[in-house]
């Protein structure tokens, strides 16, 4: 619950599960894996690249202190359990390039690949020291340099640490610091590609040992470093949102405008922020607006893509008036497109992955941008979990690929889902949005959709679900609004909708209205 892991007692399925950019956390208990043997070995010969967490432990009661002690530091991996471990050192939780990667690049220089770990740092923002140590070096000409400006830092147990493509250092070579100091601006100077840090670290005399196949004593940091609390960026400088804490709402009718029962279901349940179809009718925005004056409307643009392919140009054909429409009425926030990496909506057809659309995505912006100046766009949400083929592309491949078109827009959608009773617990569920805040510490989020939509958990229990989730976020930074799925449905979605097709009210509205505010 601390950190969001899957769990699984099966060593495959863990070995598969997103390989290799996952980090596998197992006990070794003696025996404990009789299928597979010595169960580290058996990882490192059938999977070898994947990152291991091997906890010595024979009982379940010394696994429980192990975790218990790491969930009280905040210290996922137990990295802090090690005589040397490095802090991360950037506002932003992704790695954008991983060490080793790339050899076909690195090797002209004598590399087996990059020669350290790349971490999103976007310019201007904070860099870190990792641990604390000394400057030895500090190399300030932009241009002089494959590093441009950089630091290099000596630490205790021989290690040192570069960090590189900086605009600006606020230390001096001698000077003592310490881990979690901010030592410098990120930029992109000397032989870089978009602002980033470059981080390396190096052991005196670890090519002599053998402890390392590059040259120049350079080593593998991404065993050393701790990964970053779930909070915001300590530089945190995003837009500031207007409403000061996160708005209580729900998407209205999927298919199509809102009918009188929704418009009831929203009056009864006191929402404060409502998602709309573009074919919303203008009476009903202003009776909304009698509702709450201050009701926060986002209007979903979409098309049908599940036939053909629609270019940029045929998409804003079709949405633009509609827009129109609704942008004179008072609407300011749109939702460009929805679930973009799924099959049925312009995946493989439209767009053969985040790249593209990201390219389709900015094109759309900058034309209704300067029609509609005063408008705000946001990135939709995905269809969050692995790739499925001829059905869904990987969300997390899909949202790195698209990361131009993510970073471009005014505020960023994310999908929530769960189907258990307990509810809104996984990571990769109902709690998304937190790795959301780590990639992109100064975007403003809307929980675009969330819900339970399983078929087997009863109405009751959703309902003290939502509430529990509207409570969480309630006053959670940089969540503008959150929107529970939905009120009502043209057709189907019978687990999921609020109001059942003769118009009476489930439980649900009642429940939110009565307890949230």
């Amino acid at each position: 619950m601390a950190f969001g892991p899957n769990l699984t007692p099966d060593p495959v399925t863990a070995a598969q599960y997103m390989t290799p950019r996952q980090v596998i956390t197992f006990p070794l208990i003696p025996g404990g894996f009789p299928e597979q043997g010595e169960i580290e070995r058996w990882f490192l010969a059938h999977y070898p690249g994947i990152r291991l967490d091997p906890i010595e432990v024979t009982k379940p009661g010394k696994l429980k202190k192990v975790l218990d002690k790491r969930v009280e530091e905040n210290d996922r991996y137990g990295q802090k359990q090690r005589p040397f471990y490095l802090l991360w050192p950037t506002d932003f939780a992704v790695i954008t390039q991983e060490f080793r990667a790339n050899p076909q690049i690195y090797g002209r220089w004598g590399f087996p690949g990059h020669e350290g770990v790349d971490f999103r740092a976007r310019t201007n923002t904070n860099i870190y020291c990792c641990a604390d140590g000394e400057v030895y070096r500090l190399h300030s000409n932009p241009k002089s340099h494959p590093y441009g400006i950089h630091v290099r830092l000596r630490h205790e147990f021989s290690y040192k640490t570069v960090y590189a493509h900086l605009i600006e250092a606020f230390i001096k070579e001698g000077e003592i610091v310490k881990a979690g100091q901010v030592i410098g601006l990120a930029d992109t100077t000397g032989a870089s590609v978009g602002s980033h840090l470059h981080l390396t670290l190096k052991r005196d005399g670890a090519t002599e040992r053998g402890e390392t196949d590059y040259p120049k004593d350079i080593i593998d940091p991404t065993p050393y470093l701790v990964w970053p609390e779930f909070s915001f960026a300590k530089s945190f400088n995003g837009n500031p949102w207007s409403a000061g804490k996160c708005l209580i709402g729900a998407h209205g009718r999927v298919g199509g405008p809102l009918e009188e029962g929704d418009v009831e279901a929203i009056k009864k349940a006191r929402l404060e922020a409502v998602k709309l179809d573009q074919t919303e009718t203008s009476e009903t925005v202003k009776k909304l607006k009698e509702i709450n004056p201050a009701m926060f409307l986002v209007v979903r643009l979409t098309s049908d893509f599940s036939d053909a392919s629609i270019s940029a140009k045929s998409f804003i054909s079709k949405v633009e008036p509609e827009m129109g429409r609704l942008y004179h009425l008072g609407v300011r926030d749109f939702e460009v497109h929805a679930n973009p990496n799924l099959q049925s909506e312009g995946w493989e057809r439209s767009w053969r992955g985040g790249k593209e659309f990201g390219l389709w995505f900015g094109e759309v912006v900058e034309h209704l941008q300067a029609v509609f100046p005063s408008a705000r766009f946001g990135f939709p949400g995905l269809s969050s979990g692995g790739r499925v083929s001829g059905w869904r592309e990987d969300s997390e491949r899909f949202l790195v690929d698209a990361e131009e078109a993510v970073m471009r827009a005014d505020w960023v959608g994310v999908n929530c889902y769960w189907t258990d009773t307990v509810g809104m617990k996984s990571i990769h569920g109902g709690r998304l949005y937190e790795t959301y805040r780590l990639r992109y510490p100064d975007k403003l989020l809307f929980i675009t959709e969330f819900c339970n939509p399983s078929s087997q958990v009863g109405q009751a229990i959703k309902g003290q679900q939502y509430l529990d989730f509207y409570r969480t976020l309630r006053d959670t930074s940089g969540i503008c609004a959150v929107f529970a799925y939905a009120l009502s449905a043209v057709s189907g979605h019978d687990a999921i909708i609020w109001r059942d097709k003769s118009g009476d009210q489930n439980r649900i509205p009642s429940i939110i209205g009565d307890r949230i505010f």
